[in-house]
């Protein structure tokens, strides 16, 4: 489990606990009979403690206590259960963890996904779930297509050390390029990987903003478990800027063994002009990254 989760889950029980101090406060308020039932279960202990009370007679009053208690509350308008501890999981009591050994609850899983989600650019709507072969008109496209799909959740379910870390995707637009690249992006995350998401263009734009106000601007594209950098060939070529960044980027990664996934229009000829042998020749290191090339027509022109 994460920190960050756990400071979730932390909080989370600090607030169910101040919400059943609240409702005792309440019910204190409205009868002073309520209030003596709180105080003598404490009682019961200490004359069981001293001998004064034996331990079968001190449970059967406090079942006894507990029972006047919950007909009280039933009473005043309340359920018998009001005043019991309140969880917003009732499964693992707001620790977000369950079994021996411990394994994450299923309310965390999914809090954790919805942690990696807020800050990876991932949208819930290009997944592999909502493939759809039904745009492809032609078959061979939609063999390729699907072939795609298959490939893509093969290199998934080997994250996150894939046999071959990176993943360059080649094809001019309108062939799903960005489509098969989000799905990478949300299926990591539902491992729990924690993805990033970006356009070249968003990406250059983010160093120069961090250039303009002296922040780390590339830290989350350098320690993203998975970085998915989509459109490569559309940012602004800024001296001394954009090639020096994603040969950062690109070369830091892979010394870290981190998978990232490129998507692109170019071919490998314009790749190597545009960005020069010492960054093109990484993104296209065949011991170290799987190309695939997209053919076929414009789908997006197909769907109006």
């Amino acid at each position: 489990m994460t920190n960050e989760l756990r400071r979730y889950y932390s909080d989370l029980r600090d607030k169910n606990r101040r919400i059943q101090e609240k409702r005792i406060e309440e019910c204190e308020r409205k009868s002073a009979r309520f209030r003596s039932l709180l105080a003598e279960p404490g009682l019961v202990f200490q004359q069981a403690a001293s001998g004064k009370m034996t331990f079968s007679a001190a449970r059967s009053r406090l079942a006894a206590i507990e029972a006047e208690r919950r007909n009280l509350l039933i009473s005043m308008g309340y359920a018998g259960n009001y005043l019991d501890p309140v969880y917003t999981c009732p499964i693992c009591k707001d620790t977000g963890e369950v079994g021996e050994p411990t394994k994450l609850c299923a309310c965390a899983l999914k809090k954790q996904q919805e942690q990696l989600l807020a800050g990876s650019r991932i949208n819930e709507r290009e997944t592999f779930a909502n493939f759809n072969e039904s745009i492809y008109t032609d078959e061979n496209q939609k063999k390729q297509g699907l072939g795609m799909k298959r490939f893509c959740e093969r290199y998934v379910s080997a994250l996150p050390h894939p046999e071959k870390p990176n993943l360059l995707i080649i094809g001019n637009s309108g062939l799903g390029k960005s489509f098969f690249g989000n799905a990478i992006g949300y299926a990591a995350i539902e491992k729990g990987i924690r993805t990033v998401k970006t356009t070249a263009y968003q990406c250059i734009q983010d160093i120069l903003n961090g250039l303009d106000t002296r922040g780390d601007a590339i830290s989350p594209f350098l320690n993203a478990d998975l970085l998915v950098l989509d459109d490569l060939g559309t940012e602004a070529m800024v001296p001394n800027v954009t090639v020096e960044t994603f040969f950062r980027i690109i070369n830091e990664r892979t010394s870290s063994q981190k998978p990232t996934v490129l998507i692109t229009n170019l071919d490998s000829e314009s790749l190597f002009e545009r960005y020069g042998e010492r960054v093109a020749s990484r993104m296209i290191d065949g011991a170290l990254t799987s190309i695939v090339l997209l053919r076929g027509d414009n789908l997006r022109t197909r769907m109006r």
